[in-house]
């Protein structure tokens, strides 16, 4: 499992992970963690079939989408999220409650079960595992205007210094690794952004040295997409699936 070490380039980054058709039966454990993958463009028929799982709230949501076409992504991504979850816990997913912590990350009390999401242009993930926080983060690469200004402001010492030291050509994907690392740390400790300046680089862990609290692992889910998931502690294999209710 290839994972980026502190001297090793954002060039690292290959599509190497298998995705395979998701079992008729669901069960999540400490020792795995399933990444999800999903295009967010799905026909009608699927997507009125998806919204009617949302709550009152998140329906409420949706409404204040301003072009259908987030709206829409929105709607699946939301209903993606409770129909797999809901698989999991054997669970109509309309039934599936949501409590959120101070940064927005949603959870499922009363459950081992930990879950996150993250969506970008037509691309949706969930990283799910139990017993151990997790965040996953995922962007489509395209240049970034205000990137020179973000990676100083928000980038560690180390993290902006690689990323200042990339060609133009390489930049929008060198700005993604670090961003999408960054993020899925964060989202992972239920942390905003702005903690994360200091406290964290991308030398967070590495393959050799799984002592370390957290683990990253960054990947390719699809081509000009870049993703990373962030995983407490050791031990646990990573699994990725596609859902094959939606076939």
């Amino acid at each position: 499992m290839e994972i980026f070490r502190k001297e090793e380039s954002f060039a690292m980054v290959m599509l190497d992970c298998k995705w395979q058709l998701s079992p008729s039966q669901l069960v999540a454990n400490k020792n795995e963690v399933h990444i999800w993958r999903s295009n967010l463009n799905l026909p009608t028929e699927k997507v009125d079939i998806l919204a009617q799982t949302l709550s009152t709230d998140e329906r409420q949501r949706s409404k204040k989408f301003h072009f259908e076409q987030d709206r829409q992504r929105f709607t699946v991504a939301r209903g993606l999220l409770r129909t797999i979850l809901g698989n999991y816990l054997s669970i109509p997913a309309d039934l599936i409650e949501f409590s959120y912590g101070q940064h927005g990350k949603p959870e499922i009390k009363a459950t081992p079960l930990r879950f996150n999401l993250s969506h970008s242009q037509n691309l949706v993930l969930y990283a799910i595992t139990c017993d151990r926080n997790l965040g996953i983060d995922l962007e489509f690469i395209r240049p970034v205007t205000e990137a020179e200004h973000i990676a100083k402001r928000y980038f560690s010492p180390r993290e902006n210094a690689g990323f200042q030291a990339l060609s133009p050509d390489q930049k929008p994907t060198g700005f993604f690794h670090h961003w999408t690392r960054k993020e899925a740390y964060l989202k992972a400790v239920g942390a905003g952004l702005a903690a994360g300046n200091d406290d964290f680089d991308e030398t967070v862990a590495t393959e050799s040295d799984r002592a370390h609290r957290w683990f990253l692992r960054s990947f390719v889910p699809a081509p000009n997409y870049l993703a990373t998931v962030a995983v407490e502690g050791n031990g646990w294999d990573i699994f990725y699936l596609e859902p094959s209710f939606l076939l």
